[in-house]
């Protein structure tokens, strides 16, 4: 059940692949927690989009025409393992990079932070949540 921020320069992504973009990352995020790729478990997947003005962004405190690109992950804590972060940050850069107006071959200026949550600290709709009930959700459990 990832909750993402992604944060980028004004035209950075066309309106269709912030749309193709968030379905992937999505997906990407599901498979590698182990997360069933369900109606109900889709239906918690969040991404927050803030896209700022070119003149609100700074490199090394410069301003900068590169577009930097930060995605925050927030997961269950021990959802995912190391070798399960690094694929996911790897994939997660690949995708964003892929939907990215930048030059195709060129690095992609990709920030990604993975944040595990104790499920302690986790609430929906008034109720703590699990990483298994997540994982082994109840098959009459409706989209949220």
């Amino acid at each position: 059940m990832p909750l993402m921020y992604l944060h980028f320069p004004a035209e950075t992504f066309s309106a269709a692949a912030k749309n193709e973009l968030a379905a992937e990352l999505t997906t990407l995020a599901l498979r590698v927690e182990g997360l069933p790729d369900t109606p109900f478990v889709r239906s918690t997947c969040w991404i927050y989009i803030q896209e700022y003005a070119m003149a609100n962004v700074y490199q090394g405190g410069s301003s900068t025409e590169t577009k930097v690109i930060s995605l925050e992950v927030n997961a269950f804590a021990g959802g995912l393992d190391v070798a399960a972060k690094q694929l996911l940050i790897e994939n997660l850069t690949a995708c964003i990079h892929k939907h990215a107006a930048v030059v195709p071959d060129a690095p992609a200026p990709v920030y990604i932070i993975i944040r595990d949550v104790p499920d302690t600290n986790w609430g929906v709709s008034g109720k703590t949540i699990k990483l298994q009930d997540m994982r082994l959700p109840s098959v009459d459990v409706k989209p949220m």
